[in-house]
């Protein structure tokens, strides 16, 4: 076999989103690739957030996996690591990995973290090789929208001078989930390219919570749905209007169910949201390397799909 790791271009983006669908619906027993998260777009996007990460698998010339990770600050969040599955079994995700590892390391990463599938022992050994460990699950949840006023200000709708401060006071708001966590570079790609909207909660000049929303095409949102991508909020009750706020937000738009997820380690975000209407859709297990709970605590009140 002739394998090649290279960067992943641009021209490769089409044929890596096919290789993507193919592999988790071949994983998770779909016979039609096109059912799996139907128009969600997960290799674009954080390509186009963090192109060093991006990277193709060539085999005998032809692109055969590809790998992703996203930068949260501090935090750097690792996959999706897809291989085509017709070459499933080559070892082709340990030739992706060391890569990953390399450009992990030579970050300020405060840790690193990925999410993957617990009943799989095959995924967990991979990581596991590479100093990743298991922590707590993270349910990946979803509500069927109802009518809600919409009580969250709108990110997109700032002016553009005032989108600097607010920027400013989302950072101290997930600086305080964990050192130096930072999705700001999130919200202002999702503003530029209309992915959807960050919703956000204020008192006087804080942010009190903040939702990174994705919807519609060319987003990380299935279609029909909303996907929380990220959300924190300062306590119990602001994060419970915060998931208000997500509802409405969906039902603005037209979309019949918010999906959002959490670690289960953040005990108290985890049953409000299961107060509040939300239902577990699948369960993962988060890694993170080195061993460590990050911000999957008690009195955190935080989302998060690391997908």
């Amino acid at each position: 076999m002739d394998i090649v790791v290279r960067p992943l271009t641009a021209a490769d983006l089409p044929a890596a989103a096919r290789i993507n669908r193919a592999a988790f619906s071949k994983f998770f027993g779909l016979p039609d690739p096109a059912k799996f998260r139907v128009a969600a777009d997960v290799v674009g996007p954080r390509r186009r957030l963090w192109p060093e990460a991006g990277l193709a698998l060539d085999l005998d010339g032809a692109l055969a996996g590809a790998a992703l990770m996203m930068r949260w600050g501090s935090v750097a969040i690792l996959g999706p690591v897809t291989v085509a599955p017709e070459h499933w079994s080559k070892g082709l995700a340990r030739a992706l990995m060391p890569k990953l590892v390399a450009l992990i390391d030579a970050g300020s990463f405060a840790f690193a973290g990925l999410f993957t599938h617990p009943q799989s022992p095959k995924h967990i050994r991979l990581y596991e090789s590479y100093g990743f460990r298991m922590q707590r699950i993270t349910a990946v949840m979803a509500k069927s929208v109802g009518a809600a006023p919409l009580a969250a200000r709108e990110f997109s709708r700032a002016e553009a001078t005032e989108r600097p401060h607010l920027l400013e006071a989302v950072r101290e708001l997930t600086d305080g989930v964990f050192p130096g966590l930072d999705v700001t570079a999130e919200i202002a790609d999702i503003a530029r390219h209309g992915l959807g909207q960050t919703l956000l909660l204020e008192s006087g000049d804080t942010i009190e919570g903040a939702a990174v929303c994705h919807f519609g095409a060319g987003s990380e949102a299935s279609e029909g749905q909303v996907l929380v991508k990220f959300a924190a909020a300062r306590g119990a009750e602001v994060f419970a209007r915060l998931l208000v706020a997500c509802e409405a937000y969906a039902a603005a738009r037209g979309a019949k169910q918010v999906v959002a997820g959490t670690n289960t380690g953040r005990a108290e975000a985890y049953e409000i949201m299961q107060r509040a209407g939300y239902r577990t859709t699948m369960n993962g297990i988060a890694m993170t390397r080195p061993a460590t709970d990050g911000y999957n605590r008690p009195g955190v009140f935080a989302i998060d799909d690391w997908r």
